[in-house]
């Protein structure tokens, strides 16, 4: 099951658009039969099912009552984590944020299994925290996750708890920050987490006085990577989980080449000034408006006609490709910051006990599910350009998902510096098998073989500009 990584292509490339999601007919297996509420445009509730059909898992027992595709993961009185990919409310290109985010239809499904796996008994947790001038509250009501809430606590008498894992969220007009907003963060707090020598950073040789992070404020960044330590914020709702189910959008990014499961891991992050992003010199500056960033014409530009004039400018900037000002950004293949931090969450996120200290044995079960239903393709992962490809991809290793994720976009994952660059002790850590012999399984008989017998562009995602000409697979 380690090594085998499930595909599955929907006819729909669209979602459920009314809320809870319900799925299109009453299966057999599905808990809430009183109900009797269907949703027939939902698709992919039944694609989720096919899926895990491909994937064999409880394969016997599949078409009757009993059938528990999660059972093998989620044990009865379990704390399970949903973890999807909640960027932010709002995108400046047309078909609003269904490139961005995961789509509540897919969290309602999975949550559907995930609560036959605890036969009722034990937590489920849906969490992130998006980006900074994310309105997480925006966010859920536009997942119709307030009503999959209710329709839970009606039906089943069991209460989904919702987090924003942040502890502060921004207010920008013009891309300045204006105001900064305190919030609850994680009601179960946040531990620091040091690996020490174990980071890529340490392992890599990285001079941490170089480093900068998201808000550019690399003398904090420094207190937390150093010459002696290597140190992460990381939610202890995470922590404490005994199941991960991570549900990352499809997306390319300007900083690591695509966000899948990998980087998904960032949003369990406390102290986003801790993370490493790039280590550009011209990155050193602030973003509030006390900097005085200057407006530029393009930035009005943007302002008043976004969603005409976004599409426009990055079909200039991928006929450009990478630029200056991508290098300095850290926004190209060059950058070898990015990819060490999101190394460094996987194996906190795997390895790391519930007090944060790191072990030898994984300490956690993860099942990830990737909605490339709508995915996000050019500037990634804020600003993507929304891309059609009615795809799901699943498997219990992260690693591994992104490996045949990025090939089905298009690339060559060996190009792609996560993969390429990954220290040995890492790979032996995550990936624990030769990643080019994955065997997938998929309803597409050109994606139903071994990894490497995959050939061409597949789904031909344009990459982020700064990356042009440098991930793409051989056609």
């Amino acid at each position: 099951m380690k090594d085998k990584v499930g595909i599955y292509k929907q006819k729909k490339t669209d979602y459920s658009k009314r809320a809870p999601h319900n799925p299109p007919f009453i299966f057999k297996e599905y808990p809430f039969k009183e109900s009797r509420i269907t949703d027939r445009g939902n698709e992919i509730y039944a694609s989720l099912r096919e899926l895990f059909k491909l994937m064999e898992l409880d394969l016997d027992n599949f078409g009757t009552v009993d059938w528990n595709p999660l059972g093998s993961f989620i044990l009865p009185g379990q704390k399970v984590l949903i973890k999807p990919n909640f960027m932010r409310h709002f995108s400046g290109r047309p078909g609003g944020i269904k490139a961005l985010i995961t789509h509540g239809s897919l969290i309602r499904a999975v949550t559907d299994y995930a609560y036959i796996a605890l036969k009722g008994k034990g937590r489920i947790i849906i969490a992130d925290g998006p980006v900074d001038d994310g309105d997480f509250d925006k966010i859920v009501r536009l997942s119709g996750l307030e009503e999959v809430r209710e329709f839970y606590r009606k039906n089943a008498g069991f209460e989904l708890d919702i987090y924003d894992l942040r502890q502060e969220m921004v207010i920008r007009k013009n891309n300045d920050i204006v105001k900064r907003i305190r919030l609850k963060g994680d009601p179960a707090g946040y531990t620091r987490v040091d690996l020490g020598s174990s980071s890529e950073f340490k392992i890599g040789g990285i001079d941490c006085g170089s480093l900068s992070g998201p808000d550019f404020k690399p003398e904090i960044l420094r207190l937390h990577h150093n010459k002696d330590n290597s140190e992460y914020s990381i939610s202890n709702t995470l922590l404490q989980a005994d199941v991960i189910l991570n549900l990352p959008k499809m997306k390319t990014h300007k900083r690591s080449g695509v966000t899948l499961a990998l980087k998904n891991m960032i949003g369990v992050t406390g102290e986003r000034d801790w993370l490493p992003h790039t280590n550009a010199p011209s990155c050193s500056a602030s973003r509030d408006s006390s900097a005085g960033i200057k407006k530029t014409a393009v930035g009005l530009l943007k302002r008043y006609l976004g969603r005409i004039i976004i599409p426009i400018i990055d079909n200039l900037r991928q006929f450009k490709g990478v630029t200056d000002v991508c290098v300095s950004r850290g926004d190209w293949p060059g950058n070898d910051v990015m990819w060490r931090t999101i190394l460094d969450l996987a194996y906190i996120v795997s390895y790391a006990d519930k007090k944060g200290v790191m072990r030898e044995k994984r300490q956690r079960k993860m099942f990830v599910i990737v909605d490339g239903i709508i995915a996000g393709e050019g500037d990634g992962p804020i600003n993507p350009r929304s891309k059609r490809c009615g795809v799901l991809v699943a498997g219990s290793n992260d690693f591994l998902v992104d490996v045949v994720t990025s090939r089905l976009m298009g690339f060559d994952p060996i190009k792609i510096p996560k993969f390429k660059k990954i220290s040995k002790v890492n790979l032996d850590r995550l990936c624990d098998c030769d990643f080019k012999k994955i065997n997938c399984v998929s309803n597409v008989n050109d994606w139903n073989k071994p990894l490497d017998a995959i050939k061409g562009r597949c789904l031909a995602f344009r990459p982020h500009y700064g990356w042009k000409n440098s991930i793409e697979a051989c056609i």
